[in-house]
């Protein structure tokens, strides 16, 4: 599913856990067109909060989940505070939009994504929604993906109580959002007093994708994934965390020797292009060395043949 943009591996794992889970609901923030949001749902989440602060998004999200009483939908942002705030909407280059990249933060244009418009959008923070009474004070996985503005959102969860909580995270993109504003270590040291001792970082490279256990270690060009697993479900959870382990292993494998056999069988093409150019290197210097060799006999030829005519 191309809105996934490549999460399967993440789906995969949240979905596995549901089962392990003593709530299957969710909230996700960020949710953008409801992609993963409905793949969760096909495996049995039942109750989910979309959230998302662009218009177009929320507007996709109302259409998509409208009949879906299991869903509901809310356009705002989610921070620290209530307030508003200013959205930057993302785009391609040439202005043709793009339903990810709004982001509350200031960013600078790059070659991929560019952010040309600003509308103010209501701001909450997932503690007042609990307040009043917009959102319950448990949910099974909080899901988080705010282009950069994560750390805000996980600051501002005031009473909410997970069991699997799961943040964006990379450390440069380059072509894209830029740095991340925090570490993971910033976010450790929230969710740690929360009861998360612990995380899993699903790492996206192309076509690669791993799974580190409480290494956030990223390289610039890479993001994925932190999520970050309660120490009450670490046990009933350490299955389906070392099955997806194993799966994307043999991926990574089947990958590697994908490029592998990619490699040999660019040498093998250049073997036989540089053994056809040593040939005609070959069949060069022979046709120049015969050349030479008949201009040899040629002027033999005339010196043996010449002299003064009035001597013949």
């Amino acid at each position: 599913m191309m809105e996934l943009y490549g999460q399967q591996a993440e789906l995969r794992l949240l979905s596995g856990a549901l089962a392990h889970l003593e709530l299957p609901t969710m909230i996700d923030v960020g949710a953008e067109r409801g992609a993963l949001a409905d793949a969760m749902l096909a495996a049995g989440l039942e109750r989910l909060h979309a959230f998302d602060p662009a218009p177009e998004n929320a507007e996709a999200l109302r259409a998509r989940f409208g009949g879906d009483a299991r869903v509901g939908v809310h356009e705002c942002a989610i921070g620290e505070g209530d307030g508003q705030a200013s959205l930057h909407i993302s785009s391609r280059p040439d202005g043709s939009p793009l339903p990810f990249g709004h982001t509350l933060l200031e960013r600078e244009d790059t070659d991929e994504i560019a952010w040309r418009d600003t509308v103010t959008v209501p701001l909450r923070s997932l503690g007042s929604l609990i307040q009043s009474g917009d959102l319950p004070a448990r949910v099974g996985i909080l899901k988080v993906d705010a282009e950069g503005h994560d750390l805000a959102v996980i600051r501002g969860m005031g009473t909410l109580a997970a069991e699997l909580v799961m943040v964006e995270h990379w450390k440069e993109l380059p072509h894209g959002l830029g740095r991340c504003p925090w570490a993971a270590q910033d976010m450790l040291a929230e969710l740690r007093p929360r009861g998360f001792a612990h995380f899993a970082f699903v790492v996206h490279r192309g076509e690669l994708v791993t799974l580190k256990w409480d290494d956030a270690e990223v390289e610039p060009g890479a993001m994925g994934n932190l999520i970050f697993v309660h120490d009450s479900v670490l046990a009933p959870l350490a299955p389906v965390l070392l099955a997806l382990a194993g799966q994307l292993a043999e991926q990574a494998v089947a990958v590697a020797q994908g490029y592998m056999r990619a490699a040999e069988e660019r040498l093998a093409v250049l073997g036989v292009v540089e053994r056809a150019a040593e040939e005609r290197r070959v069949a060069l210097e022979r046709t120049t060395a015969r050349m030479h060799e008949q201009g040899r006999e040629l002027r033999s030829m005339r010196e043996g043949s010449g002299g003064d005519p009035a001597d013949a």
